[in-house]
């Protein structure tokens, strides 16, 4: 890792441990990582160890290793997103997302994302993302894209309540 990519790791808002996870990865020696945090030695270990004991679910450090962005995948304001990022939940219960995710969503205020439940998390989507799904939906059962379902509903009522007339 160059010295300005350092400084980026370092300078970034990620969290202490965050930063001390992405320096290891990197390669760092402990005592490196202690001295350029201003951290204890004990505090890095502590960190890294804990991780090593107590892998997050869904693997072994190894797993965990293999498959994490690389150094040049943490966010940073400015940079394209890719992979994953961690959120903090507000006081009022809100989640603030990171600028770079914001605009991967093509979200400005006032316009809409959404939200799906899946069976192990969330996973969001652009508007434009959604429709695309809707679209994909509307062909899979055969239906013409181009053809107005509402139009055609508006007026099979009309008609029936007419015939109820």
């Amino acid at each position: 890792m160059d010295s300005s990519r350092l400084a980026q790791v370092v300078g970034s808002n990620m969290t202490v441990s965050d930063k001390i996870r992405a320096l290891d990865a990197a390669g760092y020696p402990r005592a490196d990582i202690a001295r350029v945090l201003g951290k204890r030695y004990q505090h890095v270990r502590n960190v890294l160890e804990a991780d090593r004991l107590h892998p997050p679910r869904g693997g072994r450090d190894e797993d965990r290793a293999a498959s994490a962005p690389p150094i040049d995948g943490l966010q940073e304001a400015g940079r394209e997103f890719v992979g994953t990022t961690r959120l903090n939940v507000e006081a009022d219960g809100s989640l603030r997302l990171p600028p770079d995710l914001l605009n991967a969503l093509q979200a400005r205020p006032g316009s809409v994302v959404i939200a799906e439940m899946q069976a192990d998390g969330v996973k969001l989507f652009s508007n434009s993302a959604a429709w695309d799904r809707v679209r994909a939906m509307v062909r899979q059962f055969g239906l013409d894209p181009g053809r107005d379902l509402v139009a055609e509903l508006i007026a099979e009522r009309r008609a029936e309540a007419a015939r109820d007339d």
